[in-house]
């Protein structure tokens, strides 16, 4: 009879002969009815399937806001600047009336974190919040970890869902403090900050401050200084303001945006330092005008600017306040190429630095490939620096160009060498400094430096962390040291923000009048939920509590409806009309009730044709 093949019938197997399956099979009538009910079948069949996978097993949400971004975006528009052509996005979700979804405004200009350029984007398309995927049996096989993004019904309204990222656990104190997190277990031990477990995660989170590639050509001509310079350091304590040029040190390629120093020039050590020359207002008037530069440019500390909330008009009663608060952390990535050693030096060396306050932290890079990090802390009589740890093999080669960042964040030194993370021989985490405010230095936070030996270097881009602000509800989140009546860390953020042009007076007048946030002990079950953009957040910092319960700010374990783990869904990118699209029907608008906003201009709330944002469909970290 030759091969058979099995058939399952009810689960009972019946031998076929091979060659039956071959055989032309009898016409039979189709039974219409049986059909239909198959297909009702099938349809409740589905239903029910995508019940069964949205209770128990993933759910699709849309962001509304921006509370998490960078992170998440919610309704948004997207910018290139018109000077710079840095890329970067605003909320856009002001201008929708937040109880009926009407558009009551319409933002007009957006301000380029690159170069501080006032772009028109009235006319730019906007977009609807990132799709995501929720992971909702998560938290059934394993507990929540800090800096999850967390989906969860909000504990003042139920049947509303929010999503942030989970800071602080069961049975933690929380304090917010510079910026950071610190916490500890309960009212016993001391304070300690709370960095995120896998440095990548990091990465994913910070801020871009410069890019050097993408300078702005038309406000450099005009004659405002470029940030990264070869320059002299005198002896003596003077401002990086004061610093001068040196012309025997770094050369510049201003058209490639790179720089270079042969191994004889760097013979004596050489500085490429990068000074935070922000842009005015008034000095684009004057660039844009082919006038003379008459305000003089003053280096300025880094500060918690977040572009995704610099817009203009400000929407639903939002002031367009300063960002006034210095950040410290910092990180800096470049290209680098390292040639051979000069004749007759005894010591060749490259090094990447970063300051914070009183501290300098830096990444020497030495001629057998090995890097080592190490630190200074001149308030503890430390005029030699120290070493904190050395790679475990060497991670560099002689001639070979690489990518390199060196990172400083909460309170630990971090190096990548081509996106991989490099592996020390001991902890690269350190203790705080007894002095937290910035010093003369953080108008130079970033340097590097050559001694003796050949260098090239190019891209350079340095990115901040979140600074996370201490504002707080009254009724629970205690101010420290002392009791405190405003809500925010600092009460009046434009007389902070004049400052950061002068660290020492920033730093006094933050010690005198600013304050860290604490919240009370968690229960066992409770969780601390904040946004990644904290200046527009309304989380647990803020909430009311008209529920009555004995820790507003917590989220009980019972309300986590799952974790946030992938961008499914970006939104579409118009193109054709100048890249705008096409909106050829009604639907394609927002509704506007013209009784309560004559006023307002109309524009398409989405357009076509479009292709997929592919490149943001990521995992969430």
């Amino acid at each position: 009879m030759g091969l058979t093949a099995k058939s399952t019938w009810f689960g009972k197997g019946v031998a076929v002969p091979s060659a039956s399956l071959a055989a032309p099979q009898a016409k039979t009538r189709v039974r219409s009815g049986n059909d239909t009910r198959e297909v009702i079948e099938s349809i409740a069949f589905a239903f029910i399937l995508a019940f069964i996978l949205r209770t128990f097993l993933a759910e699709a949400f849309v962001i509304p806001t921006g509370s998490m971004a960078p992170t998440l975006y919610g309704r948004c528009k997207e910018v290139t600047c018109s000077q710079c052509s840095h890329q970067f996005a605003i909320g856009a979700s002001d201008e929708l009336n937040r109880s009926n979804g009407t558009l009551e405004m319409r933002i007009e200009t957006a301000t380029c974190p690159n170069c501080r350029f006032e772009n028109d984007v009235k006319d730019r398309p906007v977009f609807s919040g990132d799709r995501i995927l929720v992971n909702k049996w998560t938290y059934e096989l394993a507990k929540p970890s800090r800096w999850d993004v967390v989906v969860f019904k909000f504990p003042e309204e139920p049947e509303t869902n929010y999503i942030k990222r989970l800071v602080g656990l069961p049975g933690e104190m929380l304090r917010i403090w510079r910026g950071d997190i610190y916490v500890r277990p309960g009212l016993d031990g001391e304070y300690k900050i709370a960095r995120k477990d896998d440095p990548n995660k990091q990465r994913v989170i910070q801020q871009s401050v410069y890019d050097d590639t993408e300078a702005p050509r038309v406000l450099i001509d005009a004659g405002w200084p470029e940030r990264w310079q070869g320059v002299e350091i005198p002896a003596n304590d003077v401002s990086p303001a004061d610093w001068k040029e040196d012309p025997a040190g770094w050369k510049a390629d201003r058209k490639a945006r790179s720089f270079s120093i042969t191994g004889n020039e760097s013979q004596a050590g050489k500085w490429l330092r990068y000074r935070h020359y922000l842009p005015t207002p008034e000095a684009w008037n004057q660039a844009l005008d082919n006038q003379p530069m008459i305000f003089p440019a003053k280096p300025q500390l880094i500060a918690d600017f977040c572009s995704y909330n610099h817009y203009a008009p400000m929407g639903n009663g939002q002031r367009g306040e300063p960002d006034p608060y210095w950040v410290g952390d910092i990180a800096v990535t470049g290209k680098f190429r390292l040639g051979p050693d000069a004749e007759g030096v005894e010591k060749a060396n490259v090094i990447v630095e970063l300051t914070r306050g009183v501290r300098v932290y830096q990444c020497v890079i030495g001629t057998d490939g090995f890097i080592t990090l190490r630190m200074s802390d001149e308030l503890a009589g430390e005029e030699a620096f120290r070493q904190i740890a050395r790679s475990k093999g060497p991670v560099v080669a002689t001639g070979s160009w690489f990518n390199l960042e060196f990172a400083n964040f909460d309170q630990r030194l971090c190096v990548w060498i081509n996106d991989q993370l490099v592996e020390f021989d001991a902890e690269t985490t350190y203790a705080p400094p007894v002095l937290y405010g910035p010093q003369l230095r953080d108008l130079s936070p970033v340097g590097i430096f050559a001694q003796g030996r050949e260098v090239d270097v190019e891209e350079l881009r340095i990115f901040r962390d979140i600074y996370y602000r201490a504002d707080r509800d009254l009724s629970d989140g205690r101010a420290f040291p002392d009791a405190a009546v405003s809500p925010t860390e600092y009460s009046s953020p434009g007389r902070l923000a004049a400052l950061l042009s002068d660290p020492l007076a920033w730093g006094a007048e933050y010690e005198a009048r600013a304050f860290a946030a604490e919240f009370p002990a968690l229960g066992a079950d409770e969780y601390f939920m904040m946004g990644d953009n904290s200046p527009r957040s309304q989380d647990a910092r803020q909430w009311s509590n008209t529920r009555g319960a004995d820790r507003r700010h917590a989220v009980p374990e019972s309300a986590l409806v799952g974790k946030a783990f992938s961008i499914f869904w970006p939104h579409g990118v118009p193109f054709m009309n100048d890249g705008k699209g096409y909106a050829p029907l009604p639907f394609f608008y927002h509704k506007v009730n013209k009784a309560q906003n004559p006023d307002v201009e109309n524009y398409p709330r989405f357009s076509i044709p479009f292709y997929p944002q592919w490149w943001r469909w990521t995992r969430i970290r």
